[in-house]
């Protein structure tokens, strides 16, 4: 199956038409399926499902380009295509702006494994993940937060840019997860999911 690869210009452009369109409007369409985003990702006392990400702290611009990039066909994902199809430019933005309002996720109760901690903050500082997500991970307007995000989401993507099923705007993120081994990869989605 061929790679998809996105083209984040047109993303970019599509999302700014809607930031200069004017105030988001909830939609019938986006209150009807926000059950279905809570029963995936969770929010409040419910928990993300196994392999879903966790919303809680992302930006509403980044939320926003997500969505549009489901909703365009440059972000390959069945699931979330389908959850978007139809969905207005309201809808989108009325989507974003939930997310944006969701809690940060909390680390688990559980204390983190010291060597590993260590062991993955050196893998963060080596790989410069602090760079582009920020010092303290929280991510912002082009860049998703991976401070306590699921260990489980964490590693999946990681391994999905090393072999290149996802690609989009973030070809540095397959150079980057490209470098690491499979041990790797789970001891940092283990150091991001447990940071307190």
């Amino acid at each position: 199956m061929p790679i998809r690869r996105a083209d984040p210009g047109r993303a970019l452009l599509v999302v700014a038409g809607l930031a200069i369109a004017g105030p988001a409007a909830a939609q019938e369409t986006f209150e009807e399926r926000k059950e279905q985003c809570v029963a995936c990702h969770g929010a409040g006392e419910a928990e993300a499902t196994p392999g879903a990400p966790t919303l809680g702290g992302i930006d509403a611009y980044y939320a926003l380009l997500q969505l549009v990039a489901f909703r365009e066909g440059e972000r390959d994902n069945a699931v979330m295509m389908s959850m978007v199809e139809g969905m207005s430019d309201d809808d989108l933005r009325a989507a974003s702006d939930w997310i944006a309002g969701l809690e940060r996720p909390a680390p688990p109760d559980e204390a983190p494994d010291a060597a590993r901690m260590e062991a993955g903050a050196a893998l963060s500082d080596a790989h410069r993940c602090g760079t582009c997500h920020g010092s303290e991970y929280l991510g912002g307007e082009q860049m998703p937060p991976l401070r306590n995000q699921r260990q489980d989401y964490i590693l999946s993507s990681l391994q999905d840019y090393a072999s290149e099923r996802r690609i989009g705007a973030r070809a540095a993120m397959v150079e980057i997860a490209g470098e690491l081994s499979d041990d790797e990869m789970e001891t940092l989605a283990y150091y991001l999911a447990h940071l307190r």
